[in-house]
């Protein structure tokens, strides 16, 4: 790198903190822990300058504020709004790939499912499994159990509406839904 330790640290810090910053604030919704972050991704480099070769200092920078952000929230036990908003965030800023986006609608998926063995009937939890993870239609659900598909429709009904009642207010119960149709 061209500019001495020092110099690159000065100018790099004062040009890209801020969007650094609101990049972390918006994947950890945490201002203190945003700020620790992006002063560490800072000392890492000035402590690593001589071995480091950062030939695009932006778009260095913002992936290891990026990571050491997401990383930070495997430490953290998310409850189902934290999670939603880390989730939409990230879409909206499209740091998320393919694959992080997977990760995170499957951790949304598996506090619903754990909501609704919490809050649901064994038989109702049981065809809410058998809809909405299995994938089964009404018709082999009702095959598979013995019972009538408008008592599979009720109960499905059943625990949409219990779930959508104990589930966080600021969880949308049609992102909920669209959820649970759409995983793969």
């Amino acid at each position: 790198m061209e500019l001495s330790k020092d110099q690159w640290i000065d100018t790099n810090y004062y040009k890209y903190w801020d969007v650094l910053y609101h990049l972390s604030c918006n994947i950890t919704r945490d201002q203190n822990l945003s700020a620790d972050i992006v002063q560490d991704v800072f000392v890492y480099i000035w402590k690593n300058y001589t071995s480091l070769t950062i030939e695009n200092p932006k778009a260095y920078l913002i992936q290891s504020v990026r990571n050491k952000s997401l990383k930070s929230l495997t430490i953290k036990r998310f409850d189902t709004i934290q999670l939603e908003e880390a989730y939409n965030a990230l879409v909206d800023n499209e740091v998320l790939s393919k694959e992080e986006e997977t990760l995170f609608k499957e951790q949304l998926l598996s506090m619903i499912y754990c909501k609704a063995q919490e809050v649901l009937p064994t038989r109702c939890y049981q065809i809410f499994i058998l809809r909405y993870s299995n994938k089964l239609s009404y018709k082999e659900i009702a095959n598979k159990l013995g019972i009538s598909e408008s008592t599979v429709d009720n109960q499905i009904s059943k625990a949409l509406k219990t779930i959508k009642t104990t589930l966080p207010y600021s969880v949308d119960y049609v992102i909920v839904l669209a959820y649970l149709f759409n995983v793969k």
